[in-house]
């Protein structure tokens, strides 16, 4: 048990402080840029949207507002079986050159596997309907394409919000998987892109299964499976003007590591150390951060068969971690906020949501068709 501890202990130092540190140094050592132009080639800017009444106008108006030349930019709306006025919406935009595509509501990824075939552009761009985006973001976005190593290019992504600790939380979360997917980037490829803002080459787009979710994992790490790289961009800027409900926040994280688990069991061939760096990073970020709930119980756990002295050091450090996050849980539905709780706070939360995402993955087995969470 004193071996599962410290184990588990390391382990988890690795995934949150180790990692970020290492592949920083390996990214100075052996990283490096892609080729970079100034071109404007073909874009299909594609915004899937389910009962998005309340964002799609203002969507639309911060696209047609792209500084992208007009003849070399398409925008499209998928349209995934709305029940609220979000086609109507959409619609409207129509003599303004934006098309919209509609499906009954067949879940996000089979939408998106539908009409990626239709779209003209050379290179697709997928933005979310409640995402506004920079002026210069999708010029920003293509220049690393001049690269033919390059298959996918992830935006970077802020929160607007900011008056309570859960947004405090959430911007600190951000910032610090900004730095490591930029320094991943310069070593070789980002593990996944920010669902936001990202763009792919058309002809690399492999058709997604009905069932599979995290476009914007599995979409980017198909094409990084494929040889190419996945580079990170934080100049093209996507920005989140609002965050969802607490519960609505955790289910859509439980969901998200659920379909997590799902991808990175069908992306295990990654872990060939032939693969290298991608090899690294893939265990690294992925699949040891999936088990850090594990790693959590069992440091619990193993901790209470220790030696006197340490035992007593143990469980003190995690009570007051965990006591930390239930007090700023407290504090954020009283609309207080006290700074230092919202890093306890986001951990927790955030390794609960994934817990809860692995027994869903394991026991549960449940549809995973794309629902809207407030």
């Amino acid at each position: 048990m004193t071996l599962i501890f410290w184990v588990s202990l390391g382990t988890l130092v690795y995934i949150y402080i180790g990692y970020p540190v290492v592949v920083w140094v390996l990214a100075r050592l052996f990283g490096r840029e892609p080729k970079r132009a100034a071109a404007a080639p073909a874009v299909s800017l594609l915004i899937p949207a389910y009962n998005e009444e309340a964002h799609i106008e203002a969507k639309l108006r911060n696209s047609l507002a792209l500084d992208y030349p007009k003849d070399k930019l398409e925008i499209v709306v998928v349209n995934d079986g709305s029940a609220d006025k979000t086609q109507a919406i959409a619609e409207r935009f129509q003599l303004q050159g934006i098309a919209v595509i509609t499906y009954p509501h067949i879940g996000k990824s089979a939408a998106l596997t539908r009409a990626v075939p239709q779209l003209r552009g050379e290179l697709i761009v997928f933005s979310d309907a409640t995402i506004e985006l920079e002026p210069e973001a999708l010029r920003a976005l293509v220049q690393a394409f001049a690269d033919p190593a390059v298959g996918c290019v992830s935006g970077a992504y802020y929160l607007k919000a900011d008056e309570d600790l859960r947004a405090e939380a959430e911007g600190l979360y951000w910032r610090y998987e900004s730095f490591v997917k930029r320094q991943e980037s310069r070593l070789h490829s980002v593990m996944g892109a920010h669902g936001p803002c990202y763009a792919i080459r058309k002809t690399a787009f492999e058709p997604l299964h009905p069932n599979e979710i995290n476009d914007d994992y599995l979409i980017p790490m198909r094409i990084l499976a494929r040889g190419f790289r996945v580079w990170y961009e934080p100049n093209a800027v996507a920005w989140e003007p609002e965050l969802v409900s607490i519960g609505g926040e955790f289910a859509r994280r439980r969901r998200i590591a659920a379909g997590n688990c799902q991808q990175t069991v069908r992306l295990l061939h990654l872990l060939n150390p032939l693969r290298g760096w991608v090899a690294f990073s893939f265990l690294s970020h992925k699949v040891l951060r999936t088990l850090a709930p594990v790693c959590l119980i069992a440091l619990f756990i193993a901790g209470l068969w220790l030696p006197a002295g340490w035992r007593a050091a143990a469980l003190a450090a995690q009570a007051l971690l965990y006591g930390s996050a239930l007090a700023g849980y407290g504090c954020q539905r009283r609309g207080l906020r006290v700074r230092w709780l919202s890093p306890p706070l986001y951990f927790c939360f955030g390794n609960l949501a994934m817990l809860a995402g692995l027994c869903n993955y394991l026991f549960a087995r449940k549809s995973l068709v794309w629902e809207r969470v407030r």
